[in-house]
């Protein structure tokens, strides 16, 4: 029975500990946090200790696993040290914000017998799960375009927002959910044209519009967290394929997107026939991503779904929107400089 910490108590840290509490055959072995604040409610609540020393997580030889839930600029040094430390790792999206951290990370996957997973969430929600399923069979041949939002407030839930510099801002830490699915979808993305609004709450990219192109296809991604205080937080994905199209339009009950969903619609037009609504497994994605996490390591195989590798690929498109809005030009994916 593989015992597991979780390192962060806000949103996505207690996120990922009550999946971890629902599922069986294991044990939540405790949560690190900087304070008390969060952390030890969460432990209560969760039947678990807490603590903010992170060298007690890290030398207990009886902890399994960590799941890292930290800010970004910290991922990098703590997924390093439970790596060397003997740990397997789920480590939260994104990767990182620089690229040479994200090189590092992929090479230290590569160099493990460890599990070594990245938290993209929609590589288990069952609606994205079961449009790239089928996107992916050939059903109505490839795919040629898509259009990906993903609209919001500015989040409530974390301080960390208003540092720019701590979260990347939507462009990284919000839209990178688009890229990983686009890249899912598409395959290796070749440039990036990126148009946006610099938030002053943040100093970040908040509002975007992205345009990707891949090898014979296209993608157009829309969205930030600039929206009105009222409005619903929603996402939104639409692949036109040869023969027919995929839409998933998902719109909360409120403000952030644990608010229970208004809609939830996937929608299957064939090119012959009326449009199908397609019913899926209502099972909650994160409970899901940490299952598969743990049955990768009660297995001894590697997890070969939300990877470093397709974390990395995500980022480069989030970089090169970052300079392609700084720049107002065309960026290659991979590359360090606009392209002419």
């Amino acid at each position: 029975m593989p015992r597991i910490a979780v390192l962060g108590a806000g949103f996505m840290g207690s996120t990922h500990a009550r999946a971890y509490k629902s599922l069986p055959d294991l044990e939540l072995a405790g949560i690190y946090a900087h304070s008390p604040k969060r952390a030890e409610p969460l432990a209560a609540e969760l039947g678990t200790t807490w603590t903010d020393d992170l060298d007690r997580i890290m030398n207990d030889d009886t902890i399994d696993a960590i799941d890292i839930c930290l800010p970004t600029p910290e991922h990098r040094a703590a997924a390093e040290r439970a790596i060397v430390a003997g740990k397997h790792v789920l480590l939260e999206k994104p990767i990182a914000m620089e690229m040479a951290d994200a090189d590092a990370l992929v090479d230290l996957a590569a160099s493990t017998d460890k599990v070594f997973m990245i938290a993209h969430v929609l590589r288990f929600w069952p609606e994205y799960v079961e449009l790239q399923k089928i996107a992916g069979s050939g059903r109505y041949g490839r795919p040629v375009s898509a259009f990906a939002s993903r609209r919001q407030p500015f989040p409530a839930w974390s301080e960390l927002f208003s540092r720019s510099d701590l979260t990347g801002g939507a462009v990284i830490d919000q839209m990178i959910h688009d890229y990983d699915t686009l890249n899912w979808i598409f395959g290796a993305p070749k440039g990036v044209t990126a148009r946006g609004i610099n938030n002053p709450r943040s100093q970040g990219w908040d509002q975007v519009q992205v345009l990707i192109d891949y090898d014979g296809a296209s993608a157009l991604v829309d969205g930030g967290m600039m929206m009105p205080e009222s409005y619903p937080f929603s996402s939104r994905l639409e692949v036109l394929l040869e023969t027919g199209a995929l839409e998933y339009h998902f719109r909360a009950g409120g403000r952030s997107v644990e608010m229970g969903a208004g809609v939830n619609d996937l929608i299957d037009y064939p090119n012959d026939g009326d449009p199908r609504k397609l019913a899926v497994p209502a099972d909650d994605p994160y409970t899901t991503e940490v299952a598969y996490f743990v049955d990768c390591i009660n297995s001894g195989q590697p997890a070969t779904r939300a990877t470093p590798a397709d974390a990395r690929l995500a980022l480069q498109v989030a970089l090169a929107t970052r300079e392609s809005l700084e720049s107002g030009q065309t960026v290659a994916v991979g590359q360090s400089s606009p392209t002419p």
